[in-house]
């Protein structure tokens, strides 16, 4: 993994103002310089990284972005050596990573398993409503047939081919025989996104997997499969930190972002970056304004 650098420069600008007695500039201080914010490699984690840049700004810290850094393992790794201050995060995700004999799927169990389990070094603030979890769709055609749940699917897979990512079949397709009793026609390996939308509503696929948060479903008219047995565990944004490098100041600020986010309103911010190509910072910096920060 490339190291990540906080720049010498900013490492100045606090030399420089060690004797200030501007309160802004105590609580750049308090935090040890600029604070590095970074994001996992796909397009709404770096939204994320930069709505909590903008939070974090509204303090009068010093803030640096680190987008795209990779998988996980990577940024996961980066936060808990104080390379990172803070990421945005899936609690779901991140308790398998950490723990994967974890059973834990119900948002407050995995929230707190997760507590349990993150490195010293490291610690998570506040969950946020605003979940980006894997969720099964169907078209409305199929949905109006009976299909609106994964329990009305499991006894009629054996009609379907699924698509989606190539590693659900290894992931999931034991646990949802499990659960559901739903052994598919076929799983079709398909890219996340705009492919799998085609497929689904050229009825080349019969059942998508999906993200919570995709515009896409809203746009094409799809119906979400609820999960009555949470196969699928709960993935609530969260921010997690390495221990020391945030002030009260900071924390209070990420945390209301944090309530200030929901499911809806995030699924909004991806449409603007999906539909609209919206610039991230910019739309960031809207809702954070919006969000009373």
């Amino acid at each position: 993994m490339k190291r990540l650098l906080v720049c010498a420069a900013a490492a100045a600008l606090l030399l420089t103002g060690c004797g200030s007695q501007d309160p802004l500039q105590a609580n750049r201080d308090a935090a040890g310089g600029a604070l590095v914010v970074g994001s996992a490699d796909f397009a709404e984690s770096e939204l994320l990284m930069h709505v909590y840049a903008e939070a974090l700004k509204t303090t009068g810290a010093e803030v640096e972005t680190r987008p795209r850094i990779g998988a996980r393992e990577f940024y996961v790794n980066a936060v808990r050596n104080g390379e990172l201050a803070v990421v945005p995060d899936y609690t779901g995700n991140l308790l398998q990573y950490l723990d994967p004999q974890s059973p834990a799927t119900e948002t407050q169990q995995v929230y707190d398993q997760l507590k349990k389990v993150v490195p010293g070094e490291m610690e998570l603030l506040e969950q946020s409503p605003a979940e980006d979890s894997d969720v099964l769709t169907v078209t409305a055609a199929t949905a109006g047939t009976g299909v609106r749940s994964m329990a009305d699917l499991g006894p009629r897979c054996g009609e379907f081919v699924l698509g989606a990512p190539a590693e659900w079949k290894s992931r999931w397709e034991t646990k949802i025989a499990e659960d559901y009793g739903c052994r598919f026609k076929e799983i079709r390996p398909v890219e996340a996104g705009t492919i799998t939308v085609n497929a689904l509503t050229a009825g080349q696929i019969q059942v998508a997997n999906l993200f919570t948060t995709s515009s896409q479903i809203a746009a094409n008219n799809l119906v979400k499969l609820d999960d009555p047995k949470n196969m699928f565990p709960a993935q609530n944004v969260v921010p997690l930190v390495h221990k020391g490098k945030l002030t009260p100041q900071h924390a209070e600020a990420l945390n209301k972002v944090s309530k200030a986010l929901d499911t809806d309103k995030l699924t909004e911010l991806n449409r603007k970056l999906e539909v609209e190509k919206a610039n991230p910072a910019d739309v960031a910096k809207e809702f954070v304004a919006s969000a009373g920060l």
